[in-house]
């Protein structure tokens, strides 16, 4: 089995701008971190490269109400800008209220707003994708390989204190993303020469 390397083929084109590249909040991590549950003011920003890329001001107010406060360039001109988005409680199945925002353009329930054209909102109004919706059978099979060999030990040996069962299941998986790319690669060269595998196949 192949382990890492180059590829054959390509993803999908993707037409959409990708979530990845956007700056976003999720309300799922203020949250978790307690961010919400006063009326305060915090800071929150974003890194790209272990750079610093960007930074706004949230405000939450006690009406379910957070203040999006920042600086964005639209049109080359540097505006100044103080976003409303309303908190929704939604109850959970065990007790307890799950937040959303109520994204300011749609009024759709979601955990994440991404940041495009200065402006937040949900990721249908902003019409950005995910980059995994661009990946081809073998960008697919690739990732998920990638994900099994950070489980395995160097040139796929057995970490100590694996169970022999999980590794034989993660080494099966292995094999299957190797049979899946073969079989993609076998369709993609029969639609790039298909009088070649017709003759062959007449025979």
């Amino acid at each position: 089995m192949a382990k890492g390397g180059s590829r054959y083929g390509a993803g999908r084109p993707g037409y959409r701008l990708k979530a990845e590249q956007l700056h976003r909040v999720d309300v799922r991590i203020w949250a978790r971190r307690g961010l919400l549950a006063d009326e305060r003011s915090f800071s929150w920003c974003w890194n790209r490269g272990g750079e610093p890329s960007g930074t706004i001001t949230v405000q939450v107010t006690p009406q379910s109400v957070v203040n999006l406060i920042y600086s964005a360039t639209i049109q080359q001109t540097t505006q100044h800008i103080n976003e409303r988005v309303n908190i929704i409680q939604t109850p959970c199945r065990f007790g307890g209220q799950r937040p959303w925002f109520q994204c300011p353009r749609c009024a759709r329930q979601v955990a994440l707003l991404y940041m495009r054209a200065g402006r937040f909102a949900c990721r249908h109004c902003q019409r950005v994708a995910y980059s995994s919706q661009s990946e081809d059978v073998m960008d697919r099979s690739w990732r998920e390989q990638g994900r099994i060999e950070s489980k395995l030990g160097v040139d796929w040996q057995r970490p100590k204190g694996m169970r022999l069962q999980t590794y034989e299941r993660l080494m099966n998986r292995l094999a299957d993303c190797e049979m899946r790319r073969e079989k993609a690669f076998c369709v993609a060269v029969a639609r790039l020469f298909p009088e070649r595998f017709t003759n062959t196949s007449s025979r």
